[in-house]
């Protein structure tokens, strides 16, 4: 969660533009899927952030908010925040269409599949097909 963490202050705060890739391999917890899901759907992880975290996305964002006309409140730059996390971050998620995992978890997370782009790069076979 530290990681993901760092990934959105980088694509918030920062502004710069991030590529977070992780493979079903990678995936030890089926939990990290429903950060990966909050993300997808909303932009923020709910309680990932800390108020001390908070204080310093709104310190730092301030002269930006400030440049673009966005009131200086505390609601009002998160908001900036997680536009620019939208902005900036793209999520690639690399999956096998084999067994049972794959409609699983585009069951339990529907944002894998409301808030993304699916590529096929290769041709599935029958019984995968058939699966999912």
């Amino acid at each position: 969660r530290e990681d993901v963490k760092k990934i959105l202050l980088r694509a918030g705060v920062h502004g710069t533009p991030v590529i977070f890739l992780l493979s079903d391999t990678q995936i030890i917890y089926e939990a990290f899927l429903e950060d990966i899901n909050s993300i997808m759907n909303s932009g923020e992880v709910p309680n990932l952030m800390g108020s001390d975290d908070l204080e310093n996305i709104v310190s730092s964002l301030r002269s930006v908010c400030q440049q673009s006309g966005i009131p200086l409140n505390k609601l009002s730059i998160y908001n900036f925040f997680l536009g620019r996390v939208r902005a900036n971050l793209r999520i690639v998620l690399c999956m096998s269409p084999i067994g049972e995992a794959i409609r699983n978890r585009l069951r339990m997370f529907p944002s894998l599949v409301n808030c993304s782009t699916i590529d096929w790069f290769a041709e599935w076979p029958a019984e995968a097909l058939r699966s999912v």
